[in-house]
């Protein structure tokens, strides 16, 4: 996993070890070391704190970046002489930024390449996200995760300054068998992208990615999947919403798909106007109706926790509605409880 992580604290409080251990180890999900840059500044009120977190050899003089920084790339820079933190994001959005705003809990911020660890602290310190449940329905109906998303309140995604770029005219062809550790999978990306996803072809870009590891493969993938655009169509009623949520929707699978890519330690460029890999043909149905299969088993586990979907809009009881009707045949929800079960796994996350 690459990424880069840091925390600023100007009220001349210690920084918590914790904090640093839980953005390490979203820094580490792939494996490898972190490099650190950390100075203490004396203020007014105590020490100023500043720590800066990035992959082995990623690392600058009081700087840190996650990519190239003439191209895809986020990055932050310190400055002892201002005492100011720079963070910026560059190229097309392929690299995530997301921070939050210590506010009175510390005069200062976080930030991080994957907003899980910032929601856990933000949970701990008990800062408030009041559009939880209105960001939870959002993600329902959409199917993913937008940037700027109210799920994700109070961490903020970094804005992105646009550079031109040129992309691969083709996207790459990766034939492999899917795997038997599809539940173990789930959870790994709900850790990786740090967010709930519907998009089950997600474990299959997974398994694909992995596969052009094994065969020293680089990968060109792409954004336009014209199934997604018709169900833009059934829900917005004009052209222009339509064209918005294309937008809004290529920009988080550009997230996805480079997380993902991170995660895999293999060399990603995604060629916005061509179709994705062909994903993996599986059995998401069958393996959902099942419950001794390990997804179906962690799909009724998931559903049947006292708490599941506490603070979310969302009744227990019909999701087990959901899952008996699809076990019994009467109906196909496998789509509609892959999003709730990954919504779930998020959830327990955060607040882990």
């Amino acid at each position: 996993m690459s990424g880069i992580a840091g925390i600023l604290r100007r009220d001349g409080g210690p920084v918590p070890e914790n904090w640093i251990t839980l953005l390490e180890k979203s820094l580490m999900l792939g494996g490898g070391l972190t490099s650190r840059f950390e100075d203490s500044i004396p203020v007014e009120h105590g020490d100023l704190q500043i720590r800066l977190l990035s992959m082995s050899g990623s690392m600058m003089p009081e700087a840190c970046v996650d990519g190239d920084l003439e191209g895809e790339c986020c990055y932050a820079r310190w400055n002892e002489d201002t005492l100011e933190l720079e963070l910026g994001r560059m190229g097309t959005g392929q690299k995530s930024l997301y921070w939050f705003d210590l506010g009175e809990a510390g005069n200062g911020l976080l930030f991080c390449s994957n907003p899980l660890p910032l929601l856990k602290i933000a949970h701990e310190l008990e800062l408030p996200n009041g559009n939880l449940s209105q960001g939870a329905l959002e993600y329902l109906q959409y199917g993913f995760v937008a940037e700027g998303s109210k799920l994700l309140l109070p961490v903020c995604s970094m804005p992105l300054q646009n550079t031109l770029q040129c992309f691969p005219s083709m996207t790459s062809t990766l034939d492999c068998e899917f795997s038997t550790t599809v539940a173990e999978d789930v959870q790994t990306l709900v850790r990786v992208l740090g967010v709930p996803f519907a998009d089950s072809d997600l474990l299959s870009t997974l398994q694909q990615y992995r596969y052009a590891k094994e065969t020293g493969s680089d990968v060109v993938d792409g954004l336009v999947i014209a199934q997604e655009q018709g169900l833009f169509r059934r829900l917005f009623s004009s052209k222009q919403e339509e064209k918005q949520m294309v937008v809004q929707r290529n920009a988080a699978r550009r997230i996805e798909l480079d997380a993902i890519a991170s995660y895999v330690d293999v060399a990603l460029s995604i060629s916005p106007e061509h179709k994705r890999i062909e994903p993996i043909s599986f059995p998401l149905s069958t393996w959902l109706r099942s419950p001794q299969s390990s997804l179906g088993q962690l799909l009724g586990d998931t559903l049947n926790s006292p708490d599941a979907f506490f603070s979310f809009p969302i009744e227990n009881k019909k999701g087990m509605q959901l899952l008996d009707a699809h076990r019994d045949g009467e109906a196909d929800h496998a789509q509609e409880l892959f999003a709730l079960l990954t919504l779930e796994l998020w959830r327990q996350q955060v607040l882990s």
